[in-house]
C-alpha cells in the first residue's frame, strides 16, 4: 500500500490544449513546473514526518514526472516502501485507535499546508517559460 497525497490542478486543461493546438509542446516545461511543485511537498513532508528511527523519512519521495495521455504529474509520499514501512507510515499519517497511537499526519498535512505554495511554484516555472501571464 502507498502512502501520498493529491492535488489537483484545475482549469489547465484547456489552456494545455490551445497550447498543444498551436503547435508548442509544453510536455517538458510542465514536468519542470511539476517537479517544483513536488519539491515543495517533499520538503514539507520531510518536515514533518515522525522522526523516530528515521526510516519513513527516508522513504518519503518522488517519483516522476510521467505523462498518460495529456496527464503529467508527480507522486509525492511514501512510495515503493517495503510493508512494514508502509503499515508504520499509515498508521502514523492516520493513527490506530485500537492501539491507542494518535494521527501524526505529514502528508495530508505537508498538503493542507502548502497546496497554495505549490500552485504558486508550478505558476512561476510555467510563467519563467513564457506559458503564462
Amino acid at each position: 500500500m502507498t502512502t501520498y497525497a493529491k492535488i489537483e490542478l484545475k482549469g489547465l486543461d484547456e489552456y494545455f490544449k490551445t497550447i498543444k493546438q498551436a503547435g508548442i509542446d509544453i510536455d517538458a516545461a510542465a514536468q519542470r513546473a511539476l517537479d517544483a511543485g513536488g519539491e515543495i511537498l517533499h520538503s514539507e513532508m520531510d518536515n514533518l514526518v515522525p522522526k523516530d528511527e528515521g526510516n519513513l523519512q527516508a522513504h518519503i519521495v518522488i517519483l516522476g514526472p510521467f505523462l498518460d495521455g495529456n496527464l503529467n504529474y508527480v507522486e509525492v509520499g511514501v512510495l515503493n516502501a517495503d510493508a512494514k514501512t508502509t503499515i508504520y507510515g499509515n498508521v502514523q499519517e492516520y493513527g490506530s485507535p485500537s492501539k491507542n497511537i494518535k494521527s501524526q499526519s505529514y502528508i495530508r498535512a505537508a498538503v493542507d499546508r502548502k497546496k497554495s505554495a505549490v500552485r504558486k511554484a508550478i505558476r512561476e516555472s510555467l510563467k519563467s517559460e513564457g506559458f503564462v501571464d
